[in-house]
């Protein structure tokens, strides 16, 4: 029994450590994941209602702004979707977890381009104040946090949409949006989004802001000009018209 068992392992350990998710293939080695996440990874359920809103709303050709791009699991789905043809910016708080995000995109043959910062998801050049005195406490599984007024936390700087997208000659047609709170800036003033982009997905969190605070940042796109395209749970596609 014990040799039968000894022949199996590396079988078994092949298969607790890759994941196969909508066609892409994730090593799941060394990757700072909990293992809840990793079942849900390797069951399809992770992320599963951004995957589908992406699937039904991102298109061929399309040039992604993704913020709160984590793993890059979703990046990668993003990157797949819009093929050789589009272009995927990605940015991320913890400088931690690039490597990984460029190890998936990578073990899929697949492009993008991830930088670190913590964004404000605003067109102005000027970050919210509101914002400015916040770090990014990432949680001890790495996929998640919350932005906290301690000094405690990620010490990167904060910049907005828009510079990010100056700062790397990038002109997006679709926002993709998952940045545990921060979206309740857009409650503050015009959401301002230039007419290039005309598809938002957001991951609303209303654990953190309250579903008060976070139906006023979905009414706050909706002001903007968008209407809304579909809906999962928390996550939410809006389409310009």
């Amino acid at each position: 029994m014990k040799q039968e068992f000894e022949h199996l392992h590396p079988l078994v350990s092949f298969f607790c450590t890759t994941a196969r998710v909508d066609g892409l293939n994730f090593n799941l080695r060394g990757m700072p994941m909990p293992l809840k996440k990793r079942r849900h990874l390797r069951r399809g359920d992770y992320e599963q209602p951004e995957r589908i809103l992406i699937s039904k709303f991102i298109r061929p050709g399309m040039h992604v702004l993704e913020v709160g791009a984590s793993l890059g699991i979703i990046s990668t789905v993003i990157a797949r979707q819009i093929g050789a043809s589009g272009s995927l910016l990605s940015v991320e708080a913890d400088a931690s977890l690039l490597p990984f995000w460029q190890r998936n995109l990578a073990d899929n043959q697949l492009s993008g381009r991830c930088v670190n910062a913590l964004v404000a998801p605003t067109w102005s050049r000027e970050v919210p104040s509101s914002l400015m005195k916040k770090t990014f406490k990432p949680s001890e599984d790495k996929l998640s946090g919350r932005f906290e007024s301690s000094g405690e936390g990620v010490q990167v700087p904060w910049k907005t949409a828009r510079v990010i997208c100056d700062e790397n000659n990038f002109t997006p047609s679709a926002f993709v949006v998952d940045i545990e709170g921060s979206e309740t800036v857009w409650t503050e003033g015009p959401v301002g989004f230039p007419g290039s982009i005309d598809t938002v997905i957001v991951e609303f969190h209303p654990q953190y802001t309250g579903p008060e605070l976070a139906a006023r940042c979905a009414q706050a796109l909706l002001d903007d000009g968008f209407r809304l395209g579909g809906y999962i749970g928390n996550v939410l596609a809006f389409a310009r018209g």
